[in-house]
């Protein structure tokens, strides 16, 4: 009855540290791990006193990978909806490229002037002119 007692005790104490020291995990993340190891935990406790050692650590075990399994569900459920993100963005982008190329905007045309460019740059020097060199 002392070990219960004691495992809801360490229980009340490892909710609430959990869920107010890893902010930056998501919720149920948190939770499922607190509660696989609070579970396997619970049990142990409870089948230790009727069956063999080896029969609870292989149910410490077993609900261990089960909180395993749900942690791994969560982290699987997660990377697809952020794939499903990246694919609706990757579309949107194309269909904005797609009707930004497809409308063709109508340009006023430059008038037609007759006169000469003025020149610039290199142009701007005379190719008879002599050069004056020193010596």
């Amino acid at each position: 009855m002392i070990r219960i007692l004691i495992f809801v005790i360490l229980a009340a104490v490892v909710l609430p540290l959990t869920y107010l020291l890893f902010k930056q995990v998501p919720l149920a993340k948190r939770m499922t791990i607190a509660g696989g190891g609070i579970a396997a935990a619970g049990i142990a406790i409870l089948m230790q006193g009727a069956y063999a050692w080896y029969i609870v650590a292989l149910a410490l075990l077993g609900v261990s990978f089960l909180a395993a399994f749900v942690y791994m569900k969560l982290v699987e459920k997660e990377q697809r909806e952020k794939l499903r993100l990246v694919e609706e963005r990757r579309e949107l982008k194309q269909q904005k490229t797609k009707t930004y190329l497809a409308t063709t905007e109508e340009t006023p045309a430059a008038p037609v002037s007759t006169e000469k460019p003025k020149p610039f740059g290199m142009q701007s020097i005379d190719a008879e002119r002599e050069e004056i060199t020193r010596g």
